[in-house]
């Protein structure tokens, strides 16, 4: 298994699905897991083959990855590979990639050299694996082989983000929380504009919580500066996520970038919780469409999804409910360990 990141040194929807996975592999496979690391070594697993990648380039990361793979590749001979990267190197081991989405930090799967070498890339993978059937048809209209690019649906830790007794602020304020790294494909602003843009009345006794990492700092002093003299808060750096969702009244998940999942959307509504999210199909598809769908960016049409939630906590109430309902009879890490299991047996055994 190939990441180029892993948990906890870097906290993200793309390395908690790897996490999962390696978690469950491990218990009934032998599994050598290759990670990089940005922060420190002893954030990665013990027994991971650790690639230090504290200095240099995007480009030399990930020719470190991939001279640390290709040398585990030579003396581990694994049966099958797993890998959370693209560009995971050439071998002559059935090789399967997990392609979450397509946001390259402000490149585009529409730039040339990316959409080539991905199409190249994947001609020369066994599978290519992504995260929801809305992923799958996109990448698969973006020239992708539809023989050999399946979907396997990400689980939700259903025990971790559960419901859980609120505890109402002392200042009586409803709680309206943005849980998610703090970067602009994640609409940041979008959700202080929603607010802004309430009726007074409503938006004197609301808070937006803003809660996560912070991935661009500039983007950040953006933000504050858009909030200045709105209920806003920012909770940085938070050592769990999970409270935060509990305690809220309402859930956002403005993303601007196209999902392949959206964890945020689909843990919230584990947690029991309303959620108002970008319209996006590969959203709709990981929250069985409970929820508020609004049109990303629109930020009049996100104040007035708020205020209507806001006016109407009952409904808020019965979304959360029932997406949970939906989530725990169809969400769980174990499936989707399953599927991958079976998904690389298959390959071990075409390739024998």
């Amino acid at each position: 298994m190939v990441a180029r990141r892993f948990p906890p040194d870097v906290r993200s929807g793309t390395e908690t699905v790897f996490e999962a996975l390696w978690q469950r592999a491990r218990v009934r496979h032998e599994v050598r897991l290759v990670a990089g690391f940005q922060r420190s070594r002893d954030l990665l697993p013990r027994e991971a083959v650790a690639v230090d990648l504290t200095a240099g380039s995007r480009v030399r990361a990930w020719i470190e990855t991939w001279r640390a793979a290709k040398t585990q590749l030579r003396s581990f001979r694994p049966d099958a590979v797993l890998s959370n990267a693209i560009e995971v190197p050439p071998a002559d081991r059935p090789t399967a990639c997990i392609v979450h989405d397509l946001d390259f930090g402000g490149r585009t799967f529409g730039s040339g050299g990316w959409r080539l070498f991905y199409r190249w890339q994947a001609r020369r993978l066994a599978r290519v694996v992504t995260v929801s059937e809305a992923m799958r048809r996109h990448l698969i209209s973006r020239g992708l082989p539809a023989g050999r690019t399946v979907a396997i649906r990400n689980g939700v830790d259903l025990e971790r983000f559960r419901p859980a007794s609120r505890v109402p602020r002392p200042d009586g304020r409803t709680v309206v929380c943005l849980p998610s790294r703090i970067l602009p494909g994640k609409g940041q602003h979008v959700a202080v504009g929603a607010v802004a843009g309430l009726p007074v009345a409503l938006r004197d006794r609301v808070v937006l919580q803003i809660v996560g990492p912070v991935v661009d700092p500039a983007y950040l002093g953006r933000i504050r500066g858009l909030a200045r003299g709105l209920p806003v808060e920012f909770h940085l750096e938070v050592s769990d996520i999970v409270p935060w969702y509990q305690q809220a009244d309402v859930v956002l998940f403005p993303t601007l970038v196209r999902e392949g999942f959206g964890f945020t959307a689909a843990e919230a509504l584990a947690c029991g919780r309303p959620v108002i999210f970008s319209d996006q199909d590969a959203v709709r598809e990981a929250t069985g469409g409970f929820g508020v769908p609004v049109p990303g960016g629109d930020v009049a049409a996100w104040s007035e999804a708020l205020a209507v939630l806001l006016r109407d906590p009952g409904q808020g109430e019965c979304i959360g409910r029932e997406g949970r309902a939906w989530l725990s009879g169809r969400t769980s890490w174990d499936v989707a360990w399953g599927a991958y299991e079976a998904l690389l047996e298959r390959m071990a055994a075409e390739a024998a």
